[in-house]
């Protein structure tokens, strides 16, 4: 039975992208954890008996590998003791930064949510029939880790329509609480930095 959590046995091109993706969450402290890289199919049967015939929650629908056990997909959690899967807005930033690598996210899925998974799958060109039968997708394009010119680059948001959802919901408290003001165009100008630190302070109940 195969269930690694090693970035070693993931294809090398995955690899490769999946080190640059923690490197740039850890530049803007998302504590990103690995907990599955490969697994076979015999793995891959235990996930699926857990909510039928196994205790536990389901949290497969499929009965054989596919992403997973060709090296092309992993899981990650939030390394933070206790909130390993409960903070969401941790889920969607580590997914914006792996989708601007080329990432598919299963947070994404409409008909099974898996907001911990991440795989190349030629932004949904392919499929997991296709890799059943034997049909790989192309080597996933190489990215860099930022320079330290990009990663200086402030990103702002000019008005409320402009910033993240997981950002949203303290900018608009602000803003309706009159704190935030726009300027005589009716532009905020929101630095990411500043955002981050007002949903830091809305999720400890500071904003009410």
């Amino acid at each position: 039975m195969i269930n690694s959590r090693s970035l070693d046995d993931l294809r090398a091109d995955v690899k490769l992208n999946a080190e640059v993706l923690l490197e740039r969450c850890a530049r803007r402290g998302l504590h990103v954890l690995i907990t599955q890289t490969l697994r076979d199919d015999e793995y891959q049967a235990l996930l699926y008996a857990q909510g039928r015939t196994r205790p536990g929650q389901i949290v497969t629908n499929s009965k054989v590998t596919t992403f997973h056990g060709c090296g092309l997909a992993f899981d990650f959690c939030k390394n933070v003791p206790g909130q390993e899967y409960r903070d969401l807005a941790f889920f969607a930033e580590v997914a914006a930064i792996a989708k601007e690598l080329g990432f598919s996210w299963g947070g994404d899925w409409k008909s099974f949510t898996d907001r911990p998974h991440l795989q190349w799958d030629d932004r949904g060109r392919w499929t997991g029939a296709l890799l059943r039968a034997g049909i790989l997708p192309p080597m996933m394009p190489p990215k860099k880790t930022e320079t330290k010119t990009e990663e200086k680059k402030m990103v702002i948001y000019k008005t409320l329509k402009d910033v993240p959802e997981w950002y949203a919901q303290a900018v608009r408290k602000c803003v309706e609480k009159g704190a935030l003001k726009g300027d005589a165009k009716g532009e905020l100008n929101l630095s990411e930095d500043l955002c981050r630190v007002l949903t830091v302070l809305d999720r400890l109940g500071k904003l009410e």
